[in-house]
């Protein structure tokens, strides 16, 4: 028997949002130190980057998954959590990762007000990807 890894992946993705973005709703002061931890030098922290790896890593298994299904197990919410979110992340990565600029602009967000209105229109995302994690 093989494990489900692509609901693996959905629901750790889902899970990692959630928190998240309750993490900027509920302690946007500490949340604003986060990211200025984990954005504001010239390097990413160890713990940054090995997050990165392990969703990394849980992606290529939950793509190796989806790849190993026959022809009608693989859902429309299926392509979307293999292809779309990575597509998403590529976008993400290039304006805010592996932009100074963008890191600049991330790291400097300081008033809890502004963290906890991007916390809370985060939220619908984990929505939508419990919904993929669940139809895929």
């Amino acid at each position: 028997m093989t494990l489900p890894w692509l609901t693996i992946f959905g629901v750790s993705l889902t899970l990692l949002a959630a928190a998240t973005s309750l993490g900027m709703v509920l302690f946007p002061e500490r949340w604003g130190r986060l990211e200025a931890w984990a954005y504001g030098g010239a390097r990413r922290p160890w713990p940054v980057w090995a997050l990165a790896g392990l969703l990394l890593a849980l992606w290529i298994l939950g793509a190796a998954d989806f790849a190993l299904r026959p022809d009608t197990g693989r859902t429309w919410a299926g392509w979307a959590l293999v292809a779309g979110v990575p597509a998403l992340w590529a976008v993400k990565s290039a304006a805010l990762v592996f932009n100074p600029r963008g890191r600049a602009a991330l790291s400097s967000v300081s008033d809890p007000t502004t963290w906890r209105w991007i916390g809370l229109t985060r939220l619908p995302i984990v929505g939508v990807l419990a919904l993929l994690t669940w139809s895929s």
